[in-house]
């Protein structure tokens, strides 16, 4: 029952901080939409500093592995990429605000805070990187940095994401349907532009 407890605030916390961009809820904001009482998330967590750190370094983490299984996978190489944008469209529409943290937690001025998570490589990604220049020496892509193409994949489906509330006011978007649509048309899009042939 503790375990239960314990993780039903986690999530909770993770909804209100990465899916509705609280990242200054209260104590009590936390303990009311997770539907206990108060001192409960102080028993688990001591303080909203720690359980903030503690749900996001789990979400980073279990992203982190996610892309890492993706990268490692016996897939061919365009299944790779298209497992990529999947993940990153589902993940980054039930997290929509986590990328603005991040813009936020990586740009900060020298002697605030430090960093709550250092960017860091993998072996996994450096094995993918290698794959990319594999793909590059083939043609099936425009020969420069591999990382750039890795970059291409993140930017042509995260940048509209993050910026989705503004696209909306800005092309008159009023309805989830039409939004969906338009992002469903990102990974065809994403795929012809990343690819020198179609398949």
């Amino acid at each position: 029952m503790e375990c239960d407890t314990e993780e039903l605030i986690k999530q909770k916390a993770k909804e209100l901080y990465f899916s509705k961009g609280v990242f200054d809820a209260s104590t009590q904001e936390i303990a009311d939409f997770a539907g206990v009482n108060r001192t409960l998330v102080n028993y688990y967590f001591r303080s909203k500093k720690n359980l903030f750190q503690v749900v996001y370094k789990e979400t980073i983490e279990k992203m982190k592995e996610k892309y890492a299984s993706i990268y490692v996978s016996d897939k061919p190489f365009r299944s790779k990429v298209e497992d990529i944008i999947d993940f990153t469209i589902q993940f980054k529409e039930k997290y929509p605000y986590l990328e603005v943290f991040n813009i936020q937690e990586f740009n900060k001025p020298n002697g605030e805070d430090e960093l709550i998570c250092i960017p860091k490589g993998s072996e996994e990604l450096k094995g993918f990187l290698k794959e990319i220049e594999e793909e590059m020496e083939k043609g099936t892509l425009k020969r420069y940095e591999p990382i750039n193409f890795f970059i291409n994949i993140f930017s042509l489906i995260s940048f509209p994401m993050v910026m989705k509330t503004v696209f909306a006011g800005l092309f008159n978007i009023r309805s989830d349907e039409d939004i969906q649509r338009i992002y469903k048309q990102r990974k065809e899009m994403a795929m012809t532009i990343l690819f020198n042939n179609k398949e």
